[in-house]
């Protein structure tokens, strides 16, 4: 790449942000799938906190324990998955269609039978997995027999994040899209069915939250499957052999694992997280879990033009013409930065009132409230913080952005949270503080690391 291409990245950050060229359709074609795709996917953890919710703040805080828990593995398998849609990003910009074939159908087999092992293993490791993230015997009990029924559920999601990596590569996030409302409402419909115990199922309680999500994510499967014998897909693999060269594969593997580390660590820093606000009360509990469920309506944001980020670059680089690329990675930026600006509005103004609809106890309202204000006021940084990182790890830097991660969350997040939420008392709020600093550290870092550009001289 041309390291004269730096100069041209200072522009006016906001110029033609509202123009309906080009550019910006391709941006809003990319992200608006993946944001509705991400708003299902999200509802399946909110509602199973807020259906789950009307059995009790115990229940709350299990079922937050054990979907974050849970989401702690899935995010490594999840972020894993960005080193498919980086490589196939680059092979489409690139014309290579049978090296597409290749990867398609060696992520197909290595999906398929380490999702089977991560499933097994998962549901016999859930008990010992979850008495290392709190102490309490009958929250234990209540968390790992969830998290057991989640972790079923497995092989479904990752055989779904890789062939959803490959297809966004592509450009093709609406069929993502189809997958996750498809699964939220099967989601919603089984948590009826077996949480509260309709159609003649008995009332199974938190343990059918967990039963419901995982029969869910292979309904949604179902949709990337069908996908599969479209005439658009069948010619990759027309072109490739029964038997396919793995070396491609290995090449996604190797871009994947950081992102897939990072994001196993940091989910593991949550965890820890999650273990303060535990010491500080079932209360405290319950309402950090709330408020990572209303932060997940805003995070969609930042997920869905990173995504978006990423594929524009990375099919700008394999054309050879970076410019686009980076320009795209700017707006996308800036349009999640409005978006999710605007939700931490929306979240001071009528917080309260989102708060209610997961609690009617007052206490945990009381704790949930201050903290919620606090990251709704840093969601401009968060969202930069999102997909500036998501272009770094495009342009290869996927191990400098996992060590900026590790160290801003365990060197400044968790330290932060102990001290203002544990040893000086400010409790939730002085824990979730610390969530704010760690957004805008982050935002800025991957902003200025991005901007600086020297990644174009590789």
């Amino acid at each position: 790449m041309n390291p004269k291409t730096n100069t041209n990245i200072k522009h006016n950050p906001f110029s033609r942000l509202f123009h309906r060229g080009p550019l910006n359709r391709q941006i809003m074609n990319l992200a608006i799938p993946v944001f509705f795709g991400m708003i299902s996917q999200t509802l399946i953890q909110v509602s199973d906190t807020f259906m789950v919710g009307k059995l009790g703040a115990e229940a709350i805080a299990a079922a937050g324990l054990g979907g974050l828990a849970y989401f702690t593995i899935l995010a490594f398998l999840m972020y894993g998955s960005v080193g498919v849609q980086i490589v196939t990003a680059k092979r489409f910009g690139e014309k290579k269609d049978k090296e597409l074939g290749e990867l398609l159908l060696s992520l197909l087999y290595f999906s398929f039978f380490v999702g089977i092992l991560l499933s097994l293993v998962g549901y016999y490791l859930a008990f010992p997995y979850t008495t290392l993230l709190n102490n309490d015997a009958a929250l234990v009990q209540k968390t790992a027999s969830y998290l057991s029924y989640r972790f079923v559920g497995t092989f479904f999601f990752f055989m779904s994040f890789g062939l959803r990596g490959f297809l966004d590569g592509l450009g093709l996030t609406y069929v993502g899209m189809l997958s996750s409302i498809l699964t939220m409402l099967s989601n919603i419909f089984l948590n009826w069915v077996f949480i509260f115990g309709n159609l003649g199922v008995p009332a199974l309680g938190i343990d059918g939250a967990g039963i419901a999500s995982s029969l869910s994510g292979g309904i949604g499967l179902l949709v990337f499957i069908s996908f599969l014998f479209t005439k658009k897909i069948q010619r990759y693999f027309q072109l490739s052999k029964i038997i396919p060269d793995f070396s491609i594969l290995k090449e996604s593997l190797f871009l994947g694992l950081p992102p897939a580390m990072d994001g196993l660590l940091t989910n593991m820093a949550f965890l820890l997280f999650n273990k303060l606000a535990g010491l500080i009360g079932v209360h405290s509990l319950a309402a950090s879990n709330i408020i990572f469920s209303i932060m997940s309506l805003s995070f969609m944001p930042g997920f869905s033009f990173g995504v978006a980020a990423t594929t524009i670059l990375g099919q700008a680089i394999g054309r050879k013409s970076p410019f686009t690329g980076i320009v795209g990675v700017y707006r996308s930026a800036h349009y999640s930065a409005l978006l999710m600006g605007i939700m931490g509005l929306i979240f001071i103004v009528f917080g309260k009132e989102i708060i209610s609809l997961f609690t009617t106890e007052t206490f945990v309202i009381q704790a949930t409230y201050p903290a919620l204000i606090l990251v709704s006021l840093v969601q401009v940084g968060d969202a930069y913080h999102m997909v500036m990182g998501s272009a770094l790890r495009t342009v290869g830097l996927v191990y400098w952005v996992m060590f900026v991660y590790i160290i801003c969350s365990y060197a400044i997040m968790l330290p932060i949270a102990y001290i203002l939420g544990i040893i000086y008392n400010f409790g939730t709020a002085g824990l979730w503080s610390s969530i704010s600093v760690w957004l805008l550290v982050l935002g800025f870092v991957f902003t200025y690391k991005f901007k600086k550009a020297d990644w174009l001289k590789n």
